[in-house]
């Protein structure tokens, strides 16, 4: 027998992508949760510092709100990872396992389109965003609209490291 047809050429190339995706997944946790570690002390030193001692820094509230639009983009590409994103469950059960499979075909291509677009429409705002600088920090705004694209392109690589899941005939609850 051919060795092609007993070991698809495309399994070790998943197998890769699947590695690459877990550790994306283990730096975007850890990412996530030192943000919100860290909007969380930034927060508290302004209250501290504009009701105890009557001096707000001017730039903690700029921190704050960069490192929570880095957590949520963060976030949201996480939540495509552990697919916690909307979906109707009793509806999918009722649909039984061939329109189950094509819903959880559909929802994963319309995830994908969003992540695709995410990436487009982000590169533009980072270069939209050329040159400009936050006012308290003095830092790229381009950096901050960085976390839009590299949201999109770790949930297309979430998407695509799981495609064999959403194609199989088991409902992603049973795996």
């Amino acid at each position: 027998m051919n060795s092609f047809l007993k070991k698809p050429p495309i399994l070790p190339m998943l197998q890769t992508l699947r590695s690459i995706n877990r550790r994306a997944v283990a730096v975007e946790r850890a990412l996530a949760g030192s943000l919100v570690f860290a909007v969380f002390v930034v927060v508290l030193m302004q209250v501290v510092m504009r009701y105890v001692f009557q001096r707000p820094n001017p730039w903690t509230e700029e921190l704050s709100r960069f490192g929570f639009i880095w957590v949520s983009m963060l976030g949201a590409a996480l939540a495509v990872e552990l697919k916690s994103h909307f979906v109707f469950d009793q509806l999918v059960k009722m649909l039984g396992p061939k329109l189950g499979k094509l819903m959880r075909i559909g929802s994963t291509a319309f995830v994908a389109t969003l992540a695709l677009g995410l990436v487009v429409v982000g590169l533009q705002l980072v270069a939209l965003a050329a040159g400009q600088r936050s006012p308290a920090l003095d830092l790229p705004i381009g950096w901050i609209y960085a976390s839009v694209p590299v949201a999109g392109t770790l949930m297309l690589l979430h998407i695509v490291a799981g495609l064999d899941t959403v194609l199989s005939d088991k409902r992603e609850d049973e795996t």
